[in-house]
């Protein structure tokens, strides 16, 4: 199969569902063998499944980003069966509920574990194959909640801020390696997990100066631009991917009528 991807061979965790497997899906278009990695292994096994019937080539490999032994089996797996790793898409993460007044340690444990050191264990998994091969791309997804607050949501951003600067600090450290590392901060993107979160959809999409909830295709163009030579050259980016809510100023005189026009 050609395309940008052509020849190159992608891991995309979290990838049962949602951005994760959008993006894995727009991969194997694109080209790439792909290992669809989630920790539901019913689901990683479906994407693997479309990818092949869509005339791909893909594997599953289940396993929990937040246990590095998982994350090491994973790498290992995709360079066993393909050879090399050139795109890693850490992509698995989820968000929980919180007060910062309540906030436990545990919760936030949780959350940095799966966000923050779900994305280290796919980096240093995938770095010592990547500088051996003289180049790669690893993508990670944070969020908008990386650069601004959501109520009730402190553990989450704080873990996403986390790896807008770890994707930072790699690529600053592998830059002479070849190695390009940037971050996908999606805004509102259509999801299930987005739904559970705002269940108003139209009156959110209002506030949207695009006028519409983002989906999980917007965000999979936007990784295989930087999976591809494209982005020969863009490293230590965080990317909104949000339909301009994060460049709108808040206007507290202005009534719902407004905002929503």
């Amino acid at each position: 199969m050609t395309g940008r991807l052509g020849g190159r061979v992608a891991v995309v965790t979290g990838a049962g569902r949602g951005i994760g497997r959008a993006t894995a899906l727009r991969f194997a278009a694109e080209g790439a063998c792909v290992v669809v990695n989630d920790v539901d292994a019913t689901t990683a096994a479906e994407t693997a499944q479309l990818v092949c019937a869509g005339g791909g080539e893909a594997i599953a490999v289940p396993g929990d980003v937040a246990v590095a032994s998982d994350v090491a089996d994973l790498v290992a797996a995709a360079v066993h069966r393909f050879g090399r790793i050139d795109v890693m898409h850490n992509n698995a993460g989820y968000g929980r509920p919180d007060h910062v007044e309540e906030l436990t340690d545990e919760l936030l444990d949780e959350m940095l574990r799966v966000n923050l050191f779900g994305a280290l264990h796919g980096t240093r998994a995938a770095l010592p194959h990547m500088i051996d091969q003289g180049g790669g791309s690893i993508i990670n997804t944070a969020s908008a909640a990386a650069f601004a607050a959501a109520p009730d949501r402190a553990a989450y951003g704080a873990a996403k801020a986390g790896v807008v600067q770890l994707t930072r600090s790699t690529a600053v450290e592998h830059g002479r390696h070849g190695v390009r590392a940037n971050a996908i901060c999606p805004g509102p993107i259509r999801t299930p997990a987005f739904e559970r979160f705002a269940p108003d959809l139209d009156y959110y999409a209002a506030q949207i100066p695009m006028k519409r909830l983002g989906t999980a295709d917007d965000v999979a163009a936007l990784a295989a631009f930087l999976a591809s030579d494209d982005a020969a050259y863009v490293s230590g980016t965080a990317i909104p991917v949000d339909g301009a809510a994060g460049a709108r100023l808040a206007a507290p005189h202005l009534t719902p009528e407004d905002v929503t026009r």
